[in-house]
């Protein structure tokens, strides 16, 4: 066994499930800031720092600071998959790094890309309902989270979501995909997604609500006179931060928006929350998925799961060496 080898059994022998879940989860969805895995994996801010700064440490996995420009400074961590974390992650899938699909010069590119914006507002949506599920049971909440690219290579003959996630009450399920608008578009853009998933519906028989975060509730009133005006196909639901039309306290976090009862659809006068929408627009939990539908001819869901969208149970056992497990 290589000098190489043996380091990586030992520090793949000191990895947490909560550790390995989140290398699959940044493996999924490519950049997390470091508040974000707070909020989707740890009860606080110290234990979070201390045990992320020890995988990077390790190059578990990799973080950087992007910079906003003169008189802005630079963001919060945002974390990628390292190369010891996607050895770890191809190993447990028995595949080797490259079948894997981990590029490191790609992921480090993200940082800096355009897009860096959009992904982490999409993310950050996600991040809200995960957070909001943690004291559920396992079976309620947000069940299913899958990335732009998943939802893509599944359903790009008619559409290209930025997010498809499951949440569960009771015994109701609601499937929905995510458009995360940061105004960049046009609005005659963003509505001209929409047929795309009257096609879906029309194509598969199932219809799932399309969820549209903007940025603002001026364009949120804006789009929603746009769409009002031609007939969909499909229900859309639309939110924005601090929506006029429902208050909130300033104890209220900002980034947790999207978990309250932000959301209006269409023609709705009442917004509500996700579960409120799971009643009025969700399925009994037995009914069929549009996940559960994949292409017969693409075998890479069996070698490329989708990570569980919450993190682990704690075990508690011995202290690891490496810090707070």
């Amino acid at each position: 066994m290589s000098g190489a080898e043996q380091r990586l059994l030992e520090v793949a022998g000191r990895m947490t499930s909560r550790d390995r879940w989140m290398f699959a989860m940044l493996h999924e969805h490519r950049v997390l800031t470091s508040h974000q895995l707070t909020r989707l994996a740890f009860d606080g801010d110290r234990m979070a720092r201390m045990r992320l700064a020890t995988l990077h440490r390790l190059q578990t996995v990799d973080r950087m600071r992007p910079y906003y420009g003169q008189g802005r400074g630079t963001g919060p961590y945002h974390y990628m998959l390292g190369p010891v974390g996607a050895a770890i992650l191809a190993a447990e899938r028995g595949q080797s790094v490259a079948d894997l699909g981990y590029r490191r010069d790609k992921l480090h590119a993200w940082v800096s890309s355009p897009r860096l914006g959009h992904l982490v507002g999409v993310n950050a949506v996600f991040t809200a309902w995960v957070y909001a599920s943690r004291t559920r049971p396992d079976n309620e909440g947000l069940t299913v989270w899958w990335s732009e690219r998943r939802a893509a290579a599944l359903w790009r003959q008619w559409i290209r979501p930025d997010g498809y996630g499951t949440w569960q009450a009771g015994q109701r399920r609601l499937d929905f995909f995510v458009e995360f608008d940061t105004g960049s578009e046009s609005l005659s853009q963003v509505a001209r997604k929409i047929p795309g998933y009257t096609r879906l519906a029309a194509s598969s028989g199932l219809t799932s609500p399309v969820l549209i975060w903007l940025p603002s509730a001026y364009r949120e009133r804006e789009l929603r006179a746009r769409l009002a005006a031609t007939p969909a196909g499909v229900v859309i639901v639309t939110a924005a931060p601090a929506p006029l039309t429902a208050p909130t306290t300033a104890a209220d976090p900002p980034d947790l928006a999207p978990a309250r009862g932000v959301w209006l659809p269409l023609h709705a006068t009442t917004r509500t929350d996700l579960d409120g929408l799971t009643a009025r627009y969700g399925t009994p939990i037995l009914a069929r998925s549009p996940s559960g539908d994949p292409d017969p001819h693409d075998d890479r869901h069996e070698t490329d799961p989708a990570p569980t969208p919450r993190p682990p149970a704690p075990q508690f056992g011995p202290r690891s060496p490496l810090g707070p497990a």
